[in-house]
């Protein structure tokens, strides 16, 4: 029996110094590293008081960056860790750096950052590292700014024009040399060797999904190509997308427009919401559907969150955008059914679902408006 109990008691006994030894280990791993420990508590004159051992801890003035750390097990220093500012900053802008480790992937908003910069022809620098099978790979994608200013005529004012890409091409400019002078160009580098070279008229970069995969590509405006270029590839589970609902267009038989909701009906919106030639459910959370109109006034969704969610969607590639030179309206176009925002000249700024492919034209044909103010 005495031996039994002398058994447990040294197996307890070895669970608690290894325990304790974790302990110990995991802040000594930081302090080395030059993090703060975890398992030590911070005392009213700033050291770190652990069971057993005291972390100090000296920060550059007026900053938040560590200067000098030191650890002391029982009165004797076991660990320390100074560091140069200039090389802490340097490690924080790593940290900045896109990681996709094995399809997961960090920073994402670096991505987000650089699309629209280079939309808007600003210089960048997107810098990757992408991990796969142990296997690292350094990716790099900057954007060089053109000379050229492009010029919208402002006699391009018609509802019908759809344009999606405002850009002239000089005639003077031939070469893919000129092209890249005049409009800016893309160059991507993977491990210190270049190999893409897209200039910034006729190329843009954005991101497309399949199969829950997010496909960061360079998509040609003006050219035709058999195959995108990939500039990486990442888990759609990974990033920072989110769905907050599934929104269903079903056909009607009749082809005319119904009204869902008034101007700031049901979320102060100044605009009202359609449907033409269908009616529109929403499903939240997988199995909860509602009619729009129910979603709506329930305040389930509001207006806003399907225009967030259609922008979200346009940014990973789940809709494509049309763009009308009539003040502004834009058609959010998916597989199944189209969101048009109206944003004219004349103040109308409704929100209409309907039919796939393009139907601002139909709506504009319907005369919906004229009708309400008979009405």
């Amino acid at each position: 029996m005495k031996k039994k109990i002398l058994i447990i008691m040294s197996v307890i006994i070895i669970l608690l110094i290894l325990g304790y030894g974790s302990i110990v280990y995991i802040d000594y791993h930081n302090v080395v590293n030059g993090k703060l420990p975890v398992f030590a508590n911070r005392s009213d004159d700033g050291k770190y008081q652990g069971l057993g051992y005291i972390v100090e801890v000296a920060y550059y003035p007026d900053t938040d960056i560590i200067e000098e750390m030191k650890m002391e097990f029982f009165g004797k220093t076991i660990a320390g860790m100074v560091q140069d500012i200039e090389e802490q900053n340097e490690n924080q802008e790593n940290q900045e750096v896109v990681i996709i480790n094995n399809g997961n992937i960090q920073n994402e908003n670096k991505i987000d950052a650089f699309i629209d910069k280079g939309d808007n022809r600003e210089a960048d620098i997107l810098q990757m590292h992408i991990i796969s099978n142990d296997k690292t790979d350094t990716v790099k994608v900057e954007f060089v700014p053109g000379t050229y200013e492009s010029e919208i005529s402002s006699e391009e004012n018609n509802t019908e024009s759809e344009n999606t890409v405002n850009r002239q091409v000089p005639r003077s400019v031939t070469t893919a040399e000129e092209y890249e002078k005049v409009y800016g160009y893309y160059k991507v580098t993977v491990n210190d060797e270049e190999t893409g070279r897209y200039d910034g008229l006729r190329w843009h970069m954005k991101r497309v999904t399949k199969d829950n995969i997010v496909q960061v590509i360079m998509e040609p405006y003006l050219i035709e190509v058999t195959e995108f270029p990939v500039i990486c590839e990442y888990s759609l589970e990974s990033s920072n997308y989110e769905q907050k609902f599934e929104l269903t267009y079903m056909a009607r038989k009749d082809m005319g427009v119904k009204k869902i909701a008034e101007k700031n009906q049901f979320d102060n919106s100044d605009f009202g919401v359609y449907t033409i030639a269908g009616d529109v459910s929403i499903t939240i959370e997988g199995d909860m559907v509602y009619t729009l109109e129910d979603a709506l006034s329930e305040k389930i969704i509001t207006v806003q969150d399907i225009l967030e969610q259609a922008k979200q969607d346009l940014k990973y590639g789940f809709c494509e955008e049309a763009y009308y030179q009539d003040g502004g309206s834009r058609e959010y176009r998916y597989a199944e059914y189209t969101i048009l925002k109206y944003n004219t000249l004349d103040g109308n700024r409704d929100l209409v679902i309907g039919m796939q492919g393009s139907i601002i034209n139909q709506v504009n044909a319907s005369g919906y408006k004229i009708e309400e103010e008979k009405k």
